[in-house]
């Protein structure tokens, strides 16, 4: 690499016919010049520069790609999740119909011992009511007894 330095002590050899040397050490000053500021911008640069690879940062498209995938896995996780709340709501409901038969058919049954036990109990009323009856009957057909006799 060619420093300000470099362009600076360049000698050159004189000629006859050669070019003016005054003109050719201006010209070379001025380049100098030119390459002295082109190296301090150099150096202000690579810090920053590495820096910036440091912080590995990315292109334009690179965060759109990287944007694009994180809404894609959002709403992946998001149908995901909602799928899993949908499969716990119809197990649930599934479980609540099935409580629902259990306890319509545990109704049905304590309705149909309820029916059997008042059935029962009016079959004994009417076996007491007549078994009364009898009583009755054979006490009227039965005489008193008398002492007198």
């Amino acid at each position: 690499m060619i420093t300000q330095k470099d362009i600076l002590e360049r000698k050159f050899h004189k000629s006859l016919r050669g070019y003016d040397p005054v003109e050719i050490k201006y010209f070379l000053e001025m380049l100098a010049a030119e390459f002295e500021k082109l190296e301090k911008r150099i150096a202000e640069l690579e810090p920053i520069e590495k820096q910036l690879k440091q912080m590995d940062v990315k292109s334009p498209e690179d965060i759109i790609k990287d944007a694009e995938e994180r809404a894609w896995k959002i709403v992946n996780d998001a149908e995901n999740l909602a799928a899993d709340v949908l499969n716990t709501a119809k197990k649930k409901k599934e479980a609540a119909e099935n409580d629902i038969v259990k306890l319509q058919n545990h109704k049905n049954q304590i309705a149909q011992l309820l029916k059997n036990a008042i059935r029962k109990q009016g079959e004994l009323l009417n076996f007491l009511s007549r078994f009364d009856n009898d009583i009755d009957k054979e006490a009227e057909t039965e005489k008193p007894y008398d002492k007198t006799e």
